[in-house]
């Protein structure tokens, strides 16, 4: 397999990958193709598109690469993502122009006081915070994963590890920004570091095998609550991981709400991402954790028209005379969908009437005159149907299908926490929301959409990035460790799937409000 960085290169990079490699990530793992964030291969976001260029003929285009390219098909432009590296054989493929990925930067002219650094290293992006001598934020600043190449989400991601080759790749990604993000913020040198990470990210951080995370019976692949040494870094702390899929992040997270306390216990730590975990704590000792993945829809990954938040990103949408108004991020054109617009787009057409509970477009017939002229918009397509939005963009049935499944997920995991305890979501003292959906989106939005238990809104509170806080806390307050390392062996870890209605339940969640 040859690769070809564009039209123009005549020196295509050999790629010696597996025959039955998938062609996106045999580019990424073997042809040192650039990293994107890519839909896991859903076939719906375009985002690993390569032209084939050759003498011989080209692989006939699927029905998904007709729907998702168009008239480029035509010019020889496939998606890799639908394809195997032997397909590959015998062309050059030619990439599209993809910007590089930025030089990681701080927010503070004041980086030579940095003394140690925050840093929670989430699936899709990491964030630091960089501490002075006194323990103050003297700097901060976030970064795309680069590790996106893999896919989105955490399956993917372990996917990609499963081979020494690739888990090698995915580590010196993770660790060589690390390097970055101190040479930039602490060129001086750093005391310490806390890196807060779920067991897959940490796992994959150290470049440890993560056979116990791919099949039953699930293994830790550590045990965190230690400090490492790695090459041109100072001492590494990892938080406790509590579980196989129950890592160092919502660890340092309660060990951030039970030093804060923002609400009385008994309290739910949820944080939401590509993985959901969430922690109900009954008092300062006793707590019991669950997870799911949830897939990369909250990240705006995966979505047809989706991207993670940044220029251009869609968060919100309000409905008028004229249609569907989205709200951008920073006043410009709507570029793309983020994972809270595309539930403020779920909220809005719900509360019209336009999107059934079931998230199905309701009857025109039986809708008002302002939402009727929006529903006959909607397009009916080969898979579903689909909804034209401002700038080009649209939502549909896959989509939907897509949070719809977040929604169940994320219920049965707070719902089997709250079966256990034998309490309700109006026993709460609050539900502590943490994660890039925690930072921005509305709660009552959340409850309208069926993610919060019934009862429990009054209580909730949007907490921002509590791994973040709590990698930070750890490293003022080091005496702190141990006994969040005690707490957390002693969580009680809730199996989602053991229960024999999983499924039954799972279908009866995928709705759009209670």
């Amino acid at each position: 397999m040859r690769l070809q960085t564009d039209a123009n290169n005549a020196s295509p990079i050999p790629a010696d990958a597996p025959r039955g490699e998938n062609l996106a990530r045999a580019l990424w793992l073997y042809g040192n193709a650039p990293a994107v964030p890519l839909c896991n291969g859903l076939g719906r976001c375009g985002a690993c598109r390569v032209r084939f260029s050759g003498s011989g003929p080209l692989p006939p285009p699927l029905d998904i690469e007709h729907e998702v390219l168009g008239a480029a098909t035509d010019e020889g432009w496939r998606l890799a993502c639908r394809r195997t590296a032997a397909e590959a054989e015998g062309f050059a493929l030619i990439l599209p122009e993809i910007a590089p990925s930025p030089t990681p930067a701080a927010r503070s002219e004041d980086v030579g006081l940095i003394r140690r650094l925050a840093v929670d290293l989430g699936t899709s992006t990491i964030h630091w915070l960089g501490l002075d001598a006194d323990g103050q934020i003297a700097a901060g600043g976030q970064a795309i994963n680069p590790q996106a190449g893999a896919g989105a989400d955490i399956i993917s991601r372990l996917a990609a590890a499963a081979s020494p080759h690739g888990r090698r790749r995915l580590s010196d990604m993770a660790q060589n920004l690390l390097r970055r993000i101190v040479a930039v913020t602490a060129p001086a040198g750093l005391e310490e570091i806390c890196l807060a990470a779920n067991t897959a990210m940490t796992a994959i951080f150290m470049d440890l095998p993560v056979d116990g995370l791919l099949a039953a019976p699930y293994r830790r692949p550590l045990e965190g609550s230690a400090a490492i040494r790695l090459p041109d870094l100072p001492p590494v702390w990892l938080p406790p991981q509590p579980a196989p899929f129950i890592g160092g992040d919502i660890a340092a997270g309660m060990g951030w709400a039970l030093h804060e306390r923002p609400v009385p216990f008994p309290f739910l730590l949820a944080d939401l991402g590509t993985n959901g975990e969430c922690v109900l704590a009954l008092d300062p000792d006793t707590a019991l954790a669950a997870s799911a993945p949830l897939g990369p829809a909250l990240e705006g990954m995966g979505l047809a028209c989706g991207g993670a938040a940044g220029p251009g990103g869609v968060t919100a949408f309000a409905l008028g005379p004229t249609g569907l108004t989205p709200r951008v991020s920073d006043g410009g054109a709507p570029r793309f969908l983020t994972g809270v617009g595309a539930l403020a787009l779920l909220d809005t057409l719900r509360r019209s009437g336009l999107l059934t509970a079931e998230g199905c477009p309701a009857s025109p017939d039986l809708l008002p005159p302002l939402t009727r002229r929006l529903a006959k918009t909607v397009e009916r397509t080969d898979t579903g149907w689909r909804l034209p939005l401002p700038g080009g963009l649209f939502l549909d049935a896959a989509d939907v299908e897509a949070v719809l499944k977040v929604r169940a997920a994320f219920v049965l995991v707070v719902d089997s926490l709250l079966k256990r305890a034998g309490i309700r979501g109006a026993d709460l003292g609050g539900v502590l929301l943490a994660g890039s959906l925690g930072e921005h989106a509305p709660p009552d939005m959340l409850d309208r959409l069926g993610f919060l238990p019934p009862g429990a809104l009054a209580g909730t509170k949007a907490v921002g990035n509590a791994s973040l806080a709590g990698a930070a806390l750890l490293l003022n307050r080091p005496d702190l460790r141990a006994p969040l390392a005690r707490r957390c062996a002693a969580w009680d870890i809730v199996d989602v799937t053991a229960d024999p209605d999983f499924l039954e339940r799972f279908a009866g969640n995928m709705r759009l409000g209670a």
